[in-house]
């Protein structure tokens, strides 16, 4: 499954351009006096202006393996990076076969960079950038309850479950490596912070199994 499009809501796009812009340094496709899109590997990014600052958003990139020490060198020269309850600036998910780093955006949002060791890794520079950003991984999706929420999505729209983690009324997974939905209950906190999950508005274009799929968190005021 593929994240083709995430919209999310900003409440200061000059922040946000120059954080995206300058730290992040990805690719500003277009802007406006509303909207910012920026190239993702094959993702695509965008932010919407919102007079009320949002909740927070947790959401990650795709990064090749090989690479998860250089790009830990290269995310800790740029930012203030978040550690594990173990005081890890690693954190390994061994049922996911994947390693994390973590680390805050402009406006608080929770940003992740994730090696998956399952996915094909066809880099051959040694060096990570930010070019070596694959695409959008995941989207964190709050909802009352994430089980109704992605037997619904399942039913109208074919999706599945992650195979490596077992759905609870908490938190679920649908997708695969290249592309999860993240679905949690309010309050959860997002690891590996202590903040608390709230309902955030956001759009996500999918590709699964040739189709093009457009989902919208429940709370759709505000877009």
């Amino acid at each position: 499954m593929k994240i083709k499009t995430l919209t999310i809501l900003t409440s200061n796009l000059r922040e946000t351009e120059q954080f995206y812009s300058d730290k992040l340094k990805l690719t500003l496709l277009s802007k406006s006096e509303t909207t910012l899109h920026y190239q993702v590997g094959f993702s695509t990014l965008v932010f919407t202006y919102s007079a009320t600052k949002p909740a927070v958003y947790h959401y990650a990139f795709n990064i090749p393996a090989s690479l998860l020490d250089s790009a830990l060198v290269w995310a800790s020269q740029r930012f203030n990076l978040i550690t594990n309850p173990s005081n890890e600036l690693i954190t390994n998910f061994e049922n996911w076969n994947a390693k994390a780093i973590y680390f805050y955006d402009n406006q608080g949002n929770l940003l992740e960079l994730i090696a998956r060791f399952d996915l094909e890794d066809r880099v051959q520079d040694l060096v990570f950038d930010q070019s070596k950003i694959g695409n959008i991984s995941e989207i964190g999706i709050v909802t009352e309850d994430p089980i109704t929420c992605a037997e619904r999505w399942i039913q109208e729209h074919s999706l599945t479950y992650f195979k490596k983690t077992v759905p609870t009324k908490d938190f679920l997974a649908l997708g695969d490596d290249e592309g999860l939905l993240i679905l949690v209950s309010p309050n959860r906190t997002w690891y590996p912070t202590t903040i608390a999950a709230e309902k955030s508005l956001s759009k996500i274009e999918i590709k699964t199994a040739g189709t093009t799929i457009f989902l919208e968190s429940e709370v759709t005021v505000g877009f």
